[in-house]
């Protein structure tokens, strides 16, 4: 039996939870199967741990499941599905990183770190000069995001990597979009300016493992 929902439709013009809902069985493993690149993604660049990643997109399915009847799609299923794991992460990062001082929204950069300090190389380089200056650079781009605080980051993240406009990242987080395109803004030239620190810091370090 085929389940039609007059209701808004996600990504690709199927909104599987609704389907689910509505007793479709298979629609939650689509669901699964459309979302759980973009998800592992999203976790991934604000945690930088892949098993992290895969634990908090397992964690987001099993909400989305046992939530599913009581799902009310207001636009697309794919803005519900971000609501859900932005909702997920900023609980599970004031779980691991709790901070007893409090911040402003306004505030743009975590305090009292070093832009520099928490860069980490992943993996060794091989040897060609290119791939070492792009997992520099990669590595601080990585450094400059961890100074974000969170609700700069996450509008970053939104904008830039899942490419959402600035008035479905208004209706995801719930505020202005005049407060998105102003967090947006901030983060931007705050990254811009972090960025342009480490540079010479980036040469010392190649220098140094060199022979001269």
């Amino acid at each position: 039996m085929q389940h039609r929902t007059n209701q808004p439709a996600g990504d690709g013009g199927v909104d599987y939870l609704a389907r689910y809902r509505d007793g479709d069985a298979q629609a939650f493993r689509h669901l699964v199967d459309a979302c759980r690149d973009r998800m592992l993604q999203f976790f991934y660049r604000l945690c930088w741990d892949r098993d992290r990643a895969e634990d908090l997109a397992q964690d987001l399915f099993l909400k989305l499941l046992r939530g599913s009847k009581r799902y009310r799609p207001e636009g697309r299923m794919m803005t519900f599905v971000f609501r859900c794991a932005t909702n997920l992460w900023i609980d599970h990062y004031r779980q691991q990183r709790p901070r007893p001082r409090v911040m402003s929204y306004d505030q743009v950069l975590l305090p009292g770190e070093d832009a520099t300090a928490s860069i980490e190389y992943l993996a060794p380089t091989a040897t060609p000069v290119q791939q070492l200056a792009g997992d520099e650079e990669k590595a601080a781009l990585r450094a400059a995001l961890e100074r974000l605080t969170e609700p700069h980051r996450i509008v970053f993240e939104l904008a830039v990597y899942q490419e959402l406009p600035y008035q479905e990242i208004s209706a995801l987080l719930d505020i202005p979009v005049g407060t998105v395109k102003s967090r947006m803004h901030n983060a931007t030239l705050a990254l811009k300016q972090l960025l342009a620190r480490p540079a010479a810091g980036v040469v010392r370090t190649r220098r140094s493992g060199g022979s001269g």
